[in-house]
């Protein structure tokens, strides 16, 4: 059906080329840029898609498994969480001397004891 757009404004191109009225001349260059607008229109809603078309609903189903999926990933942090104390939203504290040096045995001398 959008291809009719397209003879259209070719059509009016062509009126538009071989008047020798100015009153036509402007009607029928009017006309030629509606059609070919329609054209690309209906060129651009048969290749993309038309922007009048509603997201599909999900199926119960579809919503269900979201939720489940939702609901474990949820409890994975909440689990997270718990396990590093609990402090939600509290930074950690700064690492000590000792700590550095007990997670760190590399850093001493070897010829040190």
């Amino acid at each position: 059906m959008y291809w009719l757009f397209l003879v259209l404004a070719l059509g009016a191109f062509l009126v538009t080329l071989t008047t020798t009225h100015m009153v036509l001349l402007v009607l029928s260059a009017l006309a030629a840029l509606v059609f070919l607008l329609l054209w690309v229109k209906g060129l651009y809603a048969a290749r993309i898609g038309s922007v009048s078309e509603a997201p599909r609903p999900l199926h119960p189903a579809e919503l269900q498994a979201l939720r489940e999926q939702f609901r474990a990933q949820q409890a994975t942090a909440t689990g997270s969480d718990a396990s590093a104390g609990g402090n939600v939203g509290v930074p950690p504290a700064a690492p000590t001397a000792a700590t550095l040096t007990a997670s760190a045995p590399f850093d001493r001398d070897p010829s040190q004891p």
